[in-house]
């Protein structure tokens, strides 16, 4: 594995690169591309990136990214801080706790409007009901 590291050292500084140029081309930040260059598999973060960030620099400097990563990966290399990438665990949603809350406020208000409407047809009817029996009460006499 050290001779990954080497291999990258080498090929920088023999193209007269250097690590804020590299940085800026390939968009790893120099902490990275340091780590791949002294070996520091460690400071690396999860395995994914670490791959990707090997591929990525070792084609910008004319190596072959794919036969690295495979020399990366059959070295069984461990990779960045386990416990850092532990799954934590998942947010609750807000909105998915109050839904059932949510629910019975519309169905509260769907019955106050209801009932309203109901009370004002009722005092509707009942008023013209009397309007109706004192005309004929009215008529009849």
């Amino acid at each position: 594995m050290a001779d990954i590291a080497s291999q990258l050292r080498t090929a920088r500084t023999d193209a007269g690169i250097d690590i804020a140029t590299a940085e800026y081309a390939t968009k790893i930040r120099s902490k990275y591309l340091r780590a791949l260059e002294s070996g520091d598999w460690a400071a690396l973060p999860e395995e994914t990136s670490a791959k990707s960030f090997l591929r990525t620099y070792a084609d910008y400097l004319g190596l072959d990214g794919r036969a690295m990563v495979e020399v990366f990966k059959a070295g069984q290399v461990s990779v960045g801080d386990p416990a850092i990438y532990a799954p934590k665990a998942p947010i609750a949603d807000p909105r998915r706790g109050r839904s059932w809350r949510t629910w019975v406020v519309v169905a509260l208000v769907l019955v106050l409007i209801v009932g309203l409407f109901l009370i004002g047809t009722n005092s509707d009817a009942a008023q013209a009901e009397a309007l109706v029996q004192a005309s004929a009460l009215g008529a009849a006499l």
